[in-house]
This record gives structure tokens, C-alpha cells and sequence, in this order.
């Protein structure tokens, strides 16, 4: 689903515009960078967690032609799903 799809069905089920629904969906991927980038977590019960993790510099090799490759120390977003979304799965 892309996020017109997604702003046009919040807005079909909740009654609000589409240009609020969008605003709203904004308004939440932006805050959640913006925790995530300042408190390395942010949880919304019931779906998950995100978490900023440090991934450490290492060495790995390109798939296509075997020779190693250096990659730098770097953050990166994880992503944990709540038990109820988990059980919602199996």
C-alpha cells in the first residue's frame, strides 16, 4: 500500500479530508524520527517498537563478484512488532 492509498482509506473510514488525513500521517512519521533520533525509541502499544541501533564497521563481499567490501559504522532503525501483531500472524 502506498501512502495515497493509505491516506484515502483513513480518510474514507474516519470521515476527515484527505488533505487532514495526510497532515495527521505526517505529523506521526515525523514525530516518531524525531524521538527515535533523540531518545533511540519510540513504542506505540499495540503495534511496536522502534528502536535506533549502532551498527559497527565491518567487512562483507559483493555478492556479484566475491571481493570484499568495507562498510562504515552507521545507525540503523529497527523495528520489533508488538506480541498482539505477532499473534495477529501466525
Amino acid at each position: 500500500m502506498k501512502k495515497t492509498e493509505l491516506v484515502a482509506k483513513l480518510s474514507e473510514e474516519s470521515g476527515v479530508s484527505q488533505a487532514a488525513t495526510k497532515t495527521i500521517i505526517d505529523g506521526l512519521v515525523s514525530t516518531i524520527l524525531k524521538t527515535v533520533k533523540k531518545e533511540k525509541r519510540f513504542a506505540i502499544s499495540g503495534l511496536g517498537v522502534f528502536h535506533l541501533v549502532k551498527r559497527a564497521k565491518r567487512t562483507c563481499r559483493n555478492p556479484q563478484t566475491g571481493e570484499p567490501v568495507k562498510v562504515k559504522a552507521h545507525n540503523a532503525l529497527t523495528f520489533k512488532p508488538s506480541k498482539t501483531v505477532k499473534q495477529s500472524f501466525a
